[in-house]
């Protein structure tokens, strides 16, 4: 009966845990909301983002610039979860424009003070 009690308490603690670790918050939403505002206007901010990154901007700026601007200003931008891949942090986001639908971004890779990663899966 004692075992019991001390399995249930184990659980209870390894929940507790579990829920402290999706209290953590996202430390790239301003970088993001950065990313989107520059973007919209026209321009890749070389200061966020590392070469590979800029270069893909830059080449898909005519399609993703005026879609941006047609979104909207940011509504909300809510932090979702982190992940680590190759020993990178990655951030996931629900982005909330002023028009349209919702969708989820992922930022990360960060080095030396630039992005390498700032993707959409398009849901």
């Amino acid at each position: 009966m004692m075992r019991l009690g001390l399995i249930a308490i184990a659980a209870l603690l390894g929940a507790s845990a579990a829920t402290a670790q999706t209290a953590e918050q996202g430390q790239y939403a301003d970088q993001l909301r950065a990313m989107f505002t520059s973007v919209a206007g026209g321009t890749c901010p070389a200061e966020l983002m590392a070469d590979g990154l800029l270069k893909a901007c830059r080449e898909q700026l005519p399609q993703m610039a005026p879609g941006l601007k047609a979104a909207g200003p940011i509504k909300t931008i809510t932090f979702l979860k982190t992940e680590q891949a190759n020993g990178e942090r990655f951030e996931q986001y629900q982005v909330a424009f002023t028009n349209g639908a919702p969708s989820k971004w992922t930022i990360g890779g960060l080095q030396d003070g630039k992005f390498k990663s700032v993707y959409s899966l398009g849901d």
